[in-house]
């Protein structure tokens, strides 16, 4: 009777799911306090006039929470944006998923938020490596910001 038994414990397990409304608050914190990283270690880039950011209230649907309002982060460079947007709370193997991309590109990068829900931490992964992840620190960030536009540089200069 293995059916049975899965029945049994998946209707018994109904009753522990978390409050929607829960996940939403720990999930718009975390990004929250993720772009305020963000902020700080960017500043001294802002104070000089060199990039912009700029937050925008996005309305996301999941099945799990229904619909809220999070707020996509864009970091102005000149012509390019790079844009922080995040994807969900409730993603496989994670307590939620940002993703990284200069607009106009196909190719992101994922911030995905780790670990116990009491402390959790945020990691960068490539799609194409999503085995490895990166701990996310003022120095990967500003990295991975470097590649994601020198990868627009480059694709400019070779069209000269």
């Amino acid at each position: 009777m293995p059916l049975r038994e899965t029945i049994e414990r998946l209707r018994d397990a109904r009753g522990e799911r978390d409050d929607p409304a829960e996940i939403v608050a720990r999930w718009t914190g975390a990004v929250s306090r993720l772009y305020a990283d963000i902020a700080g270690w960017l500043k001294p880039y802002v104070d000089d006039g060199d990039l912009i950011l700029e937050r925008t209230a996005r309305a996301v649907h999941e099945e799990a929470t229904g619909t809220y309002e999070i707020d996509v982060l864009d970091i102005g460079v000149g012509p390019e944006t790079v844009r922080l947007e995040p994807k969900g709370a409730v993603v496989i193997g994670a307590l939620g998923r940002v993703d990284m991309f200069r607009l106009g590109s196909g190719d992101p990068m994922f911030i995905v938020l780790t670990g116990p829900a009491q402390q959790p931490t945020w990691s960068l992964v490539k799609p194409s490596e999503r085995g490895r992840s990166t701990a996310l620190t003022k120095e990967t960030f500003e990295a991975t910001l470097d590649e994601l536009l020198a990868a627009y540089s480059l694709r400019s200069e070779s069209t000269m």
